[in-house]
């Protein structure tokens, strides 16, 4: 049986390959003219004040040939737009004149700093050290909203706003715009000292420009990168040259901060009542320039306290929910250490700080003359400045020609000591590879890891592997992969990294199709296709973990409505799951397939919405259901609204609800009080019930767990309910002034019945006399509101006020029963919610950046 599933997975990652090939090399890449500008240099100083009037711009060179990205790809524009780029002793320049028919309509949506909102935007990208792989990105808005950040080689990651820009990066720049009665104009100016060059004589620079007209549904850009073409996105940039003796300056930034706050919330020692308390604190950041490319950052005491909660979820699985990093100091430049592993990774840097307030920071990356990209990260945690837990990474990647790249990463982790198993450290290390060829259009990527956890106690180990290779095409109408990877079943970056499950060997096929080349065709502007397949087994025994296929298309209309679909189909031909029983044994899954379908109303106006349903059937007779609306509204110039809301619900679906303990006591069956391991409960901790002759049939198959005990996996069919309603606004008082609000109101409950035990890893028996219930509820309201004033550049005083509501309830004892949680109606969760009395904080926080 084993040999026929691998022959399984062999023979459908040779079709992939033929088909992979096939498409691979089916079309012809054709290369393209790169456009180019030349800075002007200057030696007097320009005043940044939106307006073009200085001499040295009349003479310095115009970049006009923009063209269409959307909606029509390859056209030109509706309207015109001249940018110019000047280069002084301290500085760069960037004027641009951007005409407009109809300047009334010219959108000048206020937002506070990074809100890439809907606005008539001017963006630009500078790859100023040449390197085709990040660039500094700082963009304007009509209304003088600031954004910028970096923008990484991949065309992911990031916020909300441009896709490939991390915009917790920030720089101090300095910009301004002007309303003309032929368009509008901008002016930027951007130290040397926020930009990282080399010091060579003569120099060119990669540039790119992008405008924005939302009312229009344009977005121009020189140079045109297409669609095809955009997973490269910075080696497609424009060469920007004549630069000519600059050298770079140094970043030396210092920005302590203050903090008082004031918490109230239940007092645990008397219920009912509330328990208050204040607090000061001060702590310090530093940015300091070493040499030209390579910067040290450092935090004592850091406090995040302006930084959003996460929101409530609802999670019946094995594994563990990993959230968004916020926290400015490690979301800034961590492009430089991701490492990773499949769906992990090998640095997680919610860890840091996840058990004991962290006491200070540090983190040193830059950039050699060779090529050679480095990070060093490191941190202490500990309560009352008592260091604890200590963490360090070490990263580099090695630029290889113009495209391709190779690297390595080591982490280490230490935990205080415990009486039980003294200390744990964790290490964790591997190298990865880009090798691209055919003048970027195809590649080979891949990495291998391993991790080593010691406990010094009794000095137990273990130490796991894993590894991936890919075959890639990066550019085309067609694009996609071939691979493999592999994971073993000692494999656990979890100190300091992330990973949801190991042990396993899995082929992987992707395509992607750019329908048309990514250009307009009858009513659509665009449309793509794409496709993903896997086949995995167990890496220790070879068992078969499925077989998945995963389609998906986007259309967009030339009315600028846009519809999705996608249809996932896991366990085609059977398929374990080795972790749905917390460490019991696999469990075979059922077939499943998913549809969803998306819907967007025309971006053009200043409100859209996109509704969204899903149904997923389970072969065993389960259906999962979900709806949802998500909604943005553009209220004036000076207010944002967006709204999301999401109900799921399940019946009958089959899953794991407990694993239980049973013992045999002459003619009768004991059942555990608490749903734990026959070693963890005493003689006093069992229950007699009247099983109905079921468990002796049931578990006469069943390895015994020591004498006359048996701990084996409940499953039920579960019914769950679950509403998730989330609003966002920002009043925007001018572009330095905003009040941010986030609300959050949760409400989910389930239940399980019609129990079964798992016999062996193929069948569950039915046990109708299983004597507990198990039903619970759980109702979140969260809320936080920010005003934010930056008022300087660089610093800022934050007021903030973060409010939470939570309440729980289950039921899962053998006696006495009370009233279902699962039976409450909508609006008795509601009050059940605000009947508790809440955790409030209010805290004021100054910070003020001196520049050297």
């Amino acid at each position: 049986m084993k040999k026929n599933k691998y022959n399984l997975a062999i023979y459908t990652v040779s079709i992939s390959l033929l088909v992979t090939v096939n498409l691979f090399f089916s079309e012809r890449i054709w290369a393209q003219q790169t456009q180019t500008i030349n800075a002007h240099q200057i030696d007097s100083s320009i005043r940044i004040d939106g307006r073009l009037d200085e001499e040295a711009w009349g003479e310095a060179e115009m970049a006009t040939d923009f063209r269409q990205f959307t909606p029509n790809e390859g056209d030109s524009p509706s309207q015109k737009t001249e940018v110019r780029v000047l280069y002084g002793e301290d500085g760069i320049y960037v004027g641009a004149m951007l005409y407009d028919d109809n300047p009334a309509e010219i959108e000048r949506a206020l937002g506070r700093r990074d809100d890439y909102n809907r606005a008539d935007w001017f963006i630009v990208s500078f790859d100023s050290y040449f390197n085709r792989q990040n660039a500094f990105t700082f963009g304007v808005n009509a209304g003088g909203v600031q954004y910028d950040g970096i923008r990484s080689s991949g065309g992911f990651g990031g916020g909300p706003g441009i896709p490939g820009v991390d915009e917790s990066w920030d720089a101090v720049w300095y910009s301004d715009i002007s309303i003309t009665n032929d368009g509008w104009v901008i002016e930027i100016e951007i130290p040397y000292s926020m930009l990282r060059f080399s010091a060579a004589e003569i120099q060119t620079w990669g540039v790119h420009f992008t405008r924005r007209i939302p009312r229009l549904g344009e977005v121009l850009e020189w140079p045109l990168v297409p669609r095809v073409e955009r997973d490269n996105l910075i080696t497609q940039f424009g060469y920007m040259q004549n630069i000519r003796n600059v050298e770079p300056k140094p970043n030396i930034q210092v920005r302590p901060y203050l903090v008082s706050g004031y918490n109230s919330s239940e007092n645990p020692t008397a219920p009912g009542e509330v328990a208050t308390d204040t607090n000061i604190d001060a702590g310090v950041d530093f940015k300091v320039g070493l040499g030209p490319n390579v910067t040290l950052d450092a935090t004592i005491n850091p406090d995040f306290g302006q930084v959003e909660a996460d929101p409530a979820v609802l999670n019946l699985t094995a594994f563990e929910i990993f959230f968004q990093e916020q926290r400015p100091f490690f979301v800034e430049g961590i492009e430089i250490y991701e490492f990773s592993v499949g769906r992990g990774e090998l640095l997680y840097t919610r860890r840091i700080g996840a058990e004991d307030p962290i006491i200070g920071a540090t983190k040193l990356s830059g950039r050699t003359e060779n090529g050679l990209s480095f990070g060093v990260l490191g941190a202490m945690t500990g309560t009352d400045f008592d260091p604890a837990r200590n963490y360090g990474v070490v990263r580099a990647s090695q630029q290889i020609g113009d495209y391709s790249t190779m690297g390595g990463i080591l982490t280490f982790y230490d935990s205080p000591f415990n009486p039980e198993n003294g200390r744990r450290r964790a290490y964790t290390g591997g190298a990865d590879w880009d090798i691209r060829f055919a003048d970027n259009n195809y590649g080979l990527d891949g990495y291998t890891s391993f991790t080593h956890r010691t406990l010094t106690e009794d000095d137990e180990s273990q130490t796991g592997f894993s590894g991936r290779f890919f075959a890639e095409k990066r550019q085309g109408s067609w694009r996609g992969f071939i691979g493999s990877e592999v994971y073993s079943d000692d494999f656990n970056p979890n100190d300091l990294g992330q990973l949801r499950a190991n042990n396993f060997i899995r082929g992987l096929f992707r395509f992607e199709h750019e329908v048309n080349g990514g250009r307009p065709f009858g009513p659509f502007q665009q449309a793509d296709v794409d496709g993903f397949f896997t086949q995995s087994v167990s890496y220790d025994t070879g068992l078969n973990l499925g077989l998945g296929l995963r389609t998906g298309s986007n259309w967009t209309f030339n009315s600028f409505q846009s519809i999705g679909a996608e249809l996932d189909l896991e366990n085609l031909f059977g398929g374990y799951d080795l972790f749905e029983t917390r460490g019991l044994g696999p469990y075979a899954q059922p077939f499943t397939a998913a549809v969803e379908l998306e819907f967007e109303t025309d971006e053009r106006r200043p409100w859209q919405l996109s509704p969204e349903v899903e149904w997923t059937y389970h072969g065993d007779g389960g259906n999962e259901y979900g709806l949802g609306m998500r909604g943005n509204w553009n209220v004036g110039s000076r207010l944002d609204l967006s709204a999301n809301v999401e109900g799921e619900w399940e019946k009958a679906v089959i899953a794991w609800a407990s694993n239980e303990s049973f013992r045999r006591d002459g003619m009768n069956w004991l059942i555990g009080e608490t749903s734990a391991s026959p070693s963890n409960l005493s003689d006093d901790e069992y229950r007699s019930f009247d099983e109905g002759g079921e468990l002796t049939p049931i578990l006469s198959s069943t390895e015994p767990f020591g004498d006359q005990a048996y701990y084996v996996p409940l499953f039920g069919e579960r019914d769950t309910r679950s509403i998730d309603f989330t609003l966002r606004s920002t009043v925007t008082f001018t572009r330095n002034l905003s009040l941010q609000i986030y609300s959050q109101l949760f409400l989910a409950k389930g239940k399980y019945e019609n129990f079964k035990i798992l016999q062996d890893r193929d069948h569950l028996a039915d046990f109708s006399s299983y004597p507990k219930r198990d039903e619970f509820s759980y109702n979140s309201f969260l809320s936080n509101m920010v005003l934010r004033w930056e008022y300087r550049p660089g610093s800022t005083i934050f007021l903030v006020w973060s409010h939470g509501r939570n309440f729980s309830d289950a039921i899962n004892p053998l006696s006495p029963y009370g009233s279902s949680p699962y039976d409450r109606p909508i609006g008795t969760q509601i009050n059940d919610t605000f009947d508790i009395l809440p955790n409030n904080s209010i805290l004021l926080k100054v910070n003020y950046t001196f520049l050297y």
